[in-house]
């Protein structure tokens, strides 16, 4: 029975007239071929489209509202996979700093900047210079918002480059490298030297009060021509921005806003940084080797009693700076970075506020809008990934969608069919 019912269909199939045409499985496969080919062209196109994506960025956050950020107690290494800032920007940075090992001549020096939330970014600097030899390569505004830091151009030209923390845009400053800003942020210092200021002949030059953003030049004043003046020269804008500080190796100038000389003193301190004035304009602060604070009449450059600095307290960081660099004010007690790896608040005893890693070589924090009691950090957020580091599912899954918008058929059967050749 079984062998009767196999010969008639045979006998059906051999009389059915249906014929395979010739050169049909070749074609299949060249369909099977040229589809698997589409499927490669098309996900190598997603990946490279990711890879080579320069203009990609995201909208810059809104500007800061109006309210108070809290420091973190402990600043941590960048994390693994650190966000750019020019990829993803801040609303202002709270601290920023340099490592050490970043910290490399004739290389790019990257910066960590360190935003509210414990968001971390990565900004990497074309050049790293100073000033003067007392100052830091990375000055911070005291909002947050900008970072000015010194350009050198051929022959004598020292400009400054102004980064925005909120688009990771830098525009040029071209009255001079930047020494310092004034407590509110609304001016800045820059020096600008007739000559190169290194050398052991006697060189001169300016240094122009500007305001903030713009650089627009509001006053000036000159410079005592000096071997090497470049290595020993700070500079202090009073709170209300009328008077400069100016300090050239132990000879401290005041100035008015007009440019005339209020007074000149020697000292045996150096200008105790960016907020070296006292809030009510009357105290000028020098900081010593000890760590103590020595106010000078702001009226007349009189010696006033010292202050409360960090005397006794180990100082850690690199040794260029002076040990007490005063960034702030909470009422009349002085925040100030000692050795660049600890924020102190001057109270008595003083009083840890922030600690960097061991590996800081610069610090700089932000005080206007800060609150006085820093927080304990949470886990340090990198930010989001670059485009080119998209994670394999996601190109696969882009694929997918887009293999499907160009096939008609149905996306449960896409991949069998496909693969098929049908």
């Amino acid at each position: 029975m079984t062998t009767e019912l196999g010969r008639i269909m045979h006998d059906v199939a051999d009389n059915a007239g249906m014929r395979v045409p010739s050169g049909l499985y070749a074609r299949a496969r060249r369909a099977r071929r040229r589809r698997l080919t589409a499927l490669a062209a098309v996900t190598t196109l997603l990946i490279a489209g990711a890879i080579a994506l320069p203009g990609w960025r995201p909208s810059p956050p809104a500007p800061a509202e109006p309210g108070i950020d809290q420091l973190p107690t402990v600043l941590v290494s960048p994390p693994a996979g650190t966000a750019a800032l020019s990829d993803a920007p801040l609303p202002r940075a709270l601290a920023l700093y340099v490592t050490a090992d970043q910290f490399l001549p004739d290389e790019n020096s990257p910066l960590t900047v360190v935003g509210s939330d414990d968001r971390y970014r990565e900004y990497d600097r074309p050049e790293w210079t100073f000033a003067s030899g007392w100052t830091n390569t990375i000055l911070l505004s005291p909002d947050g918002r900008y970072v000015l830091m010194a350009r050198w151009d051929s022959g004598d030209g020292t400009r400054s480059r102004l980064l925005d923390i909120t688009t990771g845009d830098v525009r040029t400053l071209d009255a001079g490298a930047p020494l310092t800003w004034s407590p509110d942020g609304a001016l800045a210092a820059l020096v600008h030297y007739d000559g190169d200021g290194t050398s052991d002949d006697p060189v001169g030059g300016q240094v122009t009060v500007v305001s903030m953003p713009t650089g627009r030049k509001l006053w000036q004043v000159p410079l005592t021509p000096l071997p090497g003046v470049f290595r020993e020269l700070r500079a202090a804008l009073s709170p209300d921005g009328s008077m400069l500080a100016l300090q050239q190796r132990d000879e401290v100038t005041a100035y008015h806003g007009d440019g005339t000389v209020a007074w000149r003193a020697r000292v045996a301190g150096q200008l105790a940084g960016r907020a070296a004035w006292a809030p009510d304009g009357r105290r000028l602060l020098l900081s010593d080797a000890q760590g103590g604070l020595l106010p000078l009449d702001a009226a007349s450059g009189a010696t006033m009693p010292a202050m409360r600095g960090v005397e006794g307290v180990q100082r850690v960081g690199r040794e260029m700076t002076p040990l007490v660099e005063v960034v702030g004010w909470r009422g009349d007690t002085a925040l100030a970075i000692v050795g660049n790896q600890r924020l102190y608040e001057l109270s008595d005893p003083p009083r840890v506020l922030l600690t960097a890693p061991d590996t800081v070589y610069e610090l700089d924090v932000a005080t206007a809008r800060v609150g006085a009691d820093p927080r304990v950090p949470g886990v340090a957020d990198p930010g989001p990934p670059p485009p080119f580091r998209l994670p394999g599912w996601a190109v696969a899954l882009a694929a997918v969608v887009v293999i499907a918008l160009l096939s008609r058929r149905r996306p449960r059967h896409l991949v069998r069919d496909w693969l098929r050749g049908v």
